[in-house]
């Protein structure tokens, strides 16, 4: 018997977990956040583990047999790897279940501030018909700049590129192949703010991208530019967001993200007009259902004694990698 806990995180996905898990597997539904004389003794004979848990050196000792911790989101910031790695257990993603649906909302949110949807809305629905179509934007033919070309940033890429997007991106780790493949352009971060219509963060919560988007990144970005954010909030400096929404740095901002959820009630992001803001609500039902299954399909790869698929990266060593090769790239600008 290959044996799972599945951390209470996914608690409402544990019936599909375990209707879709192989006959060879138990599942065990527990909760890290509250270890407990249960949990201590499950881990002794526990193969592999479902949720962002950051097991402590104990834990890891007792869990002799572990080979992989499995997250059914793409991020894993939660899990120390270097600790994970000197245990020998394997970190692995949701292998980009969620990409598709974040590339859309990303979509969704560029269209929604383009097209000035909540003010036409709203327009319609209390009044007094009114319409800014004289100040309506097209998305085709701009040019969106993408911050982080994983597998989100390349489909947000395949889908901005077939309506028209001129697409440029920086990423620590460049890929020629894609860029190829989607007539992609590399460029530096300051090149890339400075000349992008749009500019759309697809990033790790790593030390180095905290508060990327802040007052210095905002004010080389274009006056006319819409900043769009769901990646992580602490990617985002919303301080530095506000002034520039309010001074007219920036145009419009689209933020699914944010530093703290849910976004406080005394937040001044609330109050403004140019901007759409949605609750951490990218991903879809689709995506959760793909996320299961990629799980499940990795766990029984490496209960046969295989490779899993989307191995966590380390994002903090490739950056210092990156940033020894170009010492005089200003990654945070």
């Amino acid at each position: 018997m290959f044996n799972v806990l599945v951390n209470s995180e996914y608690e409402i996905l544990f019936n599909q977990l375990k209707a879709e898990a192989p006959d060879s597997f138990e599942l065990t539904l527990v909760d890290f956040s509250a270890p407990d004389e249960k949990l201590n003794s499950l881990l002794c004979t526990t193969d592999a583990i479902i949720g962002q848990v950051n097991l402590s050196d104990a834990q890891y000792e007792s869990a002799d047999r572990l080979k992989i911790i499995q997250t059914l989101s793409a991020g894993f910031d939660r899990i120390e790897l270097a600790k994970a790695k000197r245990y020998k257990v394997m970190i692995a993603t949701n292998n980009g279940a969620n990409a598709i649906s974040v590339a859309e909302h990303v979509l969704m949110l560029i269209f929604a501030l383009y097209r000035q949807l909540l003010f036409h809305h709203r327009s319609v629905t209390s009044g007094p018909w009114k319409n800014l179509k004289h100040t309506n934007k097209e998305l085709s033919g701009k040019t969106l700049g993408i911050y982080g070309l994983g597998r989100i940033g390349k489909e947000l890429a395949k889908r901005a590129s077939a309506l028209g997007v001129k697409v440029q991106y920086f990423d620590i780790l460049r890929q020629f192949e894609t860029e190829k493949e989607l007539g992609l352009k590399y460029v530096f971060p300051e090149e890339l703010l400075k000349s992008s219509d749009i500019i759309s963060y697809h990033l790790p919560k790593t030390s180095f991208t905290h508060h990327l988007i802040n007052r210095n990144s905002l004010r080389k970005m274009r006056s006319d530019a819409l900043l769009i954010n769901s990646s992580r909030g602490d990617v985002q400096d919303e301080n530095a967001i506000y002034e520039a929404l309010t001074s007219g740095q920036i145009s419009a901002a689209g933020l699914d993200v944010f530093e703290v959820e849910p976004l406080p009630e005394n937040s001044p992001l609330r109050k403004l007009e140019n901007v759409v803001l949605t609750p951490h609500s990218a991903p879809d039902k689709e995506s959760l259902i793909l996320a299961v299954r990629n799980a499940l399909d990795n766990l029984l790869r490496v209960s046969n004694g295989n490779e899993p698929q989307s191995i966590a990266v380390d994002h903090e060593k490739e950056t210092r990698k990156f940033l020894e090769r170009f010492p005089d790239v200003e990654f945070l600008p």
